[in-house]
């Protein structure tokens, strides 16, 4: 009889600790996406530690998304597992671009950016992806986080106070600019309000003038500075 009972509570018992479990799973949140990782390259040294700035594969494809979406590519075709090897070197060019920028701001003791001037980088991504709920989606679909989003505007911000400070006028978008910009790309902002339309383009111009201005300051930086690249996206 006593082990009967004992069955019996065993079985009791068992039959909790799984509706338990059911329940547990059920209340759970579903996991985002998960990213491959890996290391892409490094800046400042060749082996990871306290003196050379990492970049990973994640940050690599973050900005690689944000820069087909930025092109108009839907949330779906951005998040796609497929990136263009060329894409995907340009933007790691990019990445160790800024990152020299930033090891030389701070070498020369170049003032931190505001948060001001942090918010106004973000505020520039948000604009070219197109608003924050577009660019929530495509976070989601790639199972990356705000925080990523936070650290490129800072990124930005620091070279843009670098070059500000070293290139007087070259970080400076006109007006006439803007409108030469938006006459000639008229058909790409038809159906747009005309305001949002001239804002998207002087972000467009503030970004391909900061691309333009670090490109020359790498050169002169890489010849001075360790970088090893450890990635390849070369289509094998």
């Amino acid at each position: 009889m006593r082990l009967a009972a004992n069955a019996r509570s065993a079985s009791l018992l068992l039959a909790l600790l799984l509706a338990l479990s059911a329940r547990v799973r059920a209340q759970a949140p579903v996991p985002a996406a998960v990213r491959a990782d890996g290391l892409a390259a490094l800046v400042g040294g060749y082996a990871p530690g306290e003196e050379a700035d990492v970049i990973l594969r994640s940050d690599v494809e973050l900005r690689a998304r944000l820069a087909l979406f930025s092109r108009g590519a839907g949330a779906s075709a951005a998040s796609a597992n497929e990136l263009a090897p060329s894409l995907l070197d340009a933007t790691l060019a990019e990445l160790v671009g800024e990152a020299l920028i930033a090891r030389e701001a701070q070498r020369v003791q170049v003032s931190s950016p505001s948060a001001a001037d942090v918010q106004r980088e973000k505020d520039r991504i948000v604009l070219m992806t197109g608003g924050r709920d577009r660019l929530g989606r495509l976070l989601d679909g790639i199972g990356a986080r705000e925080g990523e989003i936070d650290a490129i505007a800072r990124r930005r911000a620091v070279a843009s106070a670098f070059l500000s400070a070293n290139l007087e006028g070259a970080m400076v978008v006109t007006d006439g600019e803007i409108e030469q910009r938006y006459r000639a790309e008229a058909a790409t902002f038809a159906g747009h309000d005309p305001t949002e339309a001239r804002e998207l383009i002087r972000a467009r111009l503030a970004r391909e003038a900061l691309a333009r201005n670090i490109e020359r300051w790498v050169r002169v930086l890489r010849a001075r500075t360790p970088v090893h690249i450890v990635a390849s996206f070369k289509a094998s």
